[in-house]
């Protein structure tokens, strides 16, 4: 070693003076305490390139204060929900690192989070959204850089003018008046630690989409709070019982968005994907699978439609399409006025669980078709029945009879679907729904069977996706990819995501069934489409929501309307389905693209049998009905007539119909 000592001292120095050249290149972006710090833009682009919305703090709302500004319980809280030892430690706490390094090691990727308050001002004002150990290493060096040149209350001062807190609102200061309309230093304790819980993920607990996950969250910095002698145990009982969702008066921000809720969808799984600093700090391009043309289409027919259903006492819609082949979202508009607070307009009906109605049917039926349980030609009993206890009704209580089972679903008989569900096992049923893509709750009860359980608009075209595309699941997309700053793709959506569920001859007799719904029920629409109508009943008669899904092999669509408030609450409506289509999409359908209008071709495995023209599987053209059915009644339950036009010949849009009964 001593012969070896100058080859050693001399590595020894170039060592050092790496070091010594890389701490100071590292440290040389360190922030100005002085200067109001920035997040950078995330611009969201549409599928051909076009800007959908510049996620910029120039169009957010950014306050600069000092911590004495900030008052005494908004520091407190934020220490409480993001490091309670803030004080007490160094820039990196090696007790809190060491456990994360563990889980990270043990789990097999970088997850577990364990950054101080100093590390997460570093993350959101310099770094990339890279997650790998040489950048971890920076983010350390950087960190303990920071708390060389700056006081702890410097840093938290930083840290909580430049934290993003979700709608816009950058720094406790903005967060106060955008959640609360008053001054931070006003804060009760009870709202600090609402504010502070959201910091984790401005998204995930944006308390207007998902208020019983922020709830929660601000249970956990109160808890904290205590912890950290901020409060004692009976204030923060007193804080915890304050009425927070009361005291919500959310400001919406002076961002310009061509498609405001499908922009905040995007942003929650950025936090997925690549934690919240790095949507904190933004720099990000994010390349997503939205038709700015579709969009638009979409958007003027759900604001037309609902002017035109304010007759029935209609004041929101939803409208979501997705391309059924590639499963890429292309259109996505969350409420009719995402600036109205009078509808509650910043909620996304979209991701919002609600009642289907008859609109769930067509799961049921295909359900037992793919099954052989019945045919198309199985007849039903549409009478009055107690089915264990259940005795379902329909909307205008008449009974039809024994009626074929085509003719049960395109009508929307109530009873005979629930025979149907019977027949086949309501798990069964339950089970297919959640192959093609519902992934709520569904209950086993015969309800469920004609739209008694709560699914979003979001899987229900998942949903009727499969119908779309011949029985195979595509899962739906909305990213394509993401670039950073420098231009790096940080992520590329991987191949599509399929999954053969049902045989294009099972899915091809519902999709045969449905052509013929626009008709029966007068749409208007220019094209042939494949639809369904769903209305809900809270069990007194009213109804909550209307339905309408469409689809062909180029566009599959679901849209809804009903009555909101904010905070969730809500009126009932008088608009069946049926006036949805011939009013807010009649207006999106006919307004598609004419390459829009492809239909199917009869696949194999669909045969006629029992002498007539009905379709069968094949395997099941010998289940003839017995015994025959018997005659209908003049006229649909709707007064139109009952008689279904042949599906080549195109209606020419007509005027709105007045308003009269329609299916379920």
């Amino acid at each position: 070693m001593w012969r070896r000592r100058i080859p050693i001292a001399a590595i020894i120095a170039v060592i050092f003076a790496l070091s010594t050249a890389y701490v100071a290149w590292a440290l040389k972006d360190l922030p100005d305490p002085n200067s109001g710090l920035a997040a950078g833009d995330i611009i969201i682009l549409d599928r051909n390139g076009q800007v959908i919305e510049d996620y910029s703090p120039a169009g957010h709302y950014h306050v600069n204060l000092t911590l004495d500004q900030m008052g005494k319980y908004a520091p407190a809280a934020v220490i409480a929900a993001e490091d309670r030892n803030f004080y007490h430690h160094g820039a990196i706490d090696l007790q809190a690192t060491a456990r994360a390094v563990w889980v990270d090691l043990t789990s097999g990727g970088l997850n577990q989070g364990g950054s101080t308050i100093t590390q997460q001002l570093v993350k959101i004002q310099l770094l990339t959204p890279e997650k790998s150990l040489p950048r971890k290493v920076h983010e350390m060096v950087l960190a303990i850089g920071l708390e060389q040149r700056f006081s702890k209350d410097q840093i938290l001062t930083m840290y909580l003018n430049r934290v993003y807190f979700g709608h816009g609102a950058y720094g406790i200061g903005a967060a106060a008046r955008t959640y609360f309309n008053k001054d931070a230093k006003d804060l009760s304790p009870a709202q600090a630690a609402f504010l502070a819980g959201v910091i984790q993920a401005p998204s995930a607990y944006d308390p207007v989409l998902h208020y019983s996950n922020a709830k929660a969250r601000q249970e956990y910095v109160l808890r904290g709070m205590v912890t950290t002698s901020a409060l004692s145990q009976s204030e923060a009982g007193t804080a915890s019982a304050e009425d927070i969702q009361k005291e919500l008066h959310i400001g919406v921000s002076a961002r310009q968005s061509k498609a405001p809720h499908f922009v905040d969808f995007v942003l929650t799984q950025l936090e997925s994907m690549f934690g919240s600093a790095a949507v904190q700090q933004g720099g990000l391009v994010v390349h997503t699978t939205l038709d700015l043309n579709l969009q638009a289409l979409a958007q003027q027919a759900v604001a037309q439609g609902v002017r035109d259903l304010h007759w029935a006492n209609v004041n929101n819609g939803a409208l979501l399409a997705a391309d059924p082949k590639s499963g890429e979202v292309l259109a996505w508009v969350g409420s009719a006025d995402y600036s109205n607070d009078s509808i509650g307009g910043q909620f996304d009906v979209v991701t919002a669980e609600r009642q289907p109605g008859s609109s769930f049917k067509p799961y049921v039926y295909e359900a037992a078709l793919r099954d052989h349980k019945i045919t198309l030609a199985t007849v039903l009993k549409d009478e009055l029945t107690n089915f264990n206890g259940y005795t379902p009704h329909d909307f205008d209580n008449v009974s039809m009879g024994m009626i074929p089972a085509r003719k049960a679903l395109l009508f929307s008989r109530n009873i005979p679907a629930v025979q149907v569900a019977q027949m086949e096992g309501m798990n069964n049923v339950i089970d297919l729904a959640h192959q093609m893509g519902i992934n709520s709750k569904l209950d086993p009860g015969l309800a469920t069977a004609i739209g008694g359980s709560d699914v979003t608009l979001l899987e229900h075209v998942q949903g009727y996706q499969v119908f779309a595309d011949q029985g195979q699941r595509v899962n739906l997309s909305w990213i394509n990819s993401v670039d950073d700053s420098q231009g790096n793709v940080v992520y590329q959506r991987p191949g599509t995501d399929t999954k053969d569920v049902l045989t294009p001859a099972e899915s091809y007799l519902i999709t045969d069934v449905l052509r013929h719904y626009q008709y029966q029920w007068g749409f208007g629409w220019n094209r042939q489409m494949a639809s369904k109508t769903g209305t809900s009943d809270n069990g007194h008669g009213q109804i909550p929501d209307s339905w309408v899904m469409a689809y062909n092999p180029d566009i599959v669509i679901g849209t809804w309307v009903g009555n909101t408030a904010p905070n969730g609450g809500g009126g009932h409506i008088l608009a069946f389905g049926e006036s949805v289509g011939s009013s807010l999409l009649r207006y999106f359908v006919n307004g598609l693209p004419n390459k829009m209008r492809d239909w199917y071709s009869t696949p194999t495995g669909i045969t006629h049998g029992c002498g007539g023209s009905e379709l069968f599987l094949v395997g099941t053209e010998h289940m003839c009905p017995s015994p025959s059915p018997s005659p209908s009644p003049s006229a649909s339950p709707s007064a139109l007539p009952s008689v279904v036009p042949t599906p080549s010949i195109l209606p020419s849009p007509s005027p709105l119909p007045s308003p009269q009964p329609s299916p379920t």
